[in-house]
C-alpha cells in the first residue's frame, strides 16, 4: 500500500502541475488517486525498467478525468503525500507522463507548488 501511495503522488503531481487531472465524479479522494496508480508502483520505485500497460492506462484515466482546477489541485495534494511516504524515485516519476505518452510539460517533483 505504500509504494502505491507514492506512486500516485508522482503522478497525479505531475498532472495536477500541468492542469490536466481531475477526480472522476466532481471531487478528488486520495484512495482513487492511489487505486489508478497502483500497477505503477514498482516502476517508481525502480523494480521495473518501465511502466506497464496497466500503469499508463491508470495514468490516462486520471488524466482524461481532469476537468477543474481544484480537482486537479487536490489531485496534486494526493500525489504529493504519497510522494513523501513513499520510496519513489525521482527519475522514475518524471520519467512517467513521457513513457506512458501524456502530454504534461511540467516536472514531477517532491517540492511542486499545487496550488498553481
Amino acid at each position: 500500500m505504500k509504494t502505491i501511495g507514492a506512486f500516485a503522488v508522482v503522478l497525479l503531481a505531475t498532472m495536477l502541475a500541468a492542469q490536466q487531472l481531475v477526480a472522476v465524479q466532481g471531487e478528488i479522494e486520495c484512495y482513487e488517486v492511489v487505486q489508478e496508480l497502483m500497477p505503477c508502483l514498482g516502476y517508481l520505485q525502480g523494480q521495473e525498467p518501465s511502466p506497464p500497460a496497466g500503469c499508463c492506462d491508470g495514468a490516462r484515466a486520471l488524466y482524461a478525468a481532469a476537468d477543474t482546477r481544484e480537482e486537479r489541485q487536490q489531485t496534486c495534494v494526493c500525489l504529493k503525500a504519497a510522494y513523501l511516504q513513499y520510496n519513489v524515485r525521482d527519475s522514475a516519476a518524471q520519467a512517467l507522463p513521457k513513457a506512458c505518452h501524456l502530454g504534461l510539460s511540467v516536472p514531477v517533483t517532491p517540492g511542486i507548488d499545487c496550488s498553481k
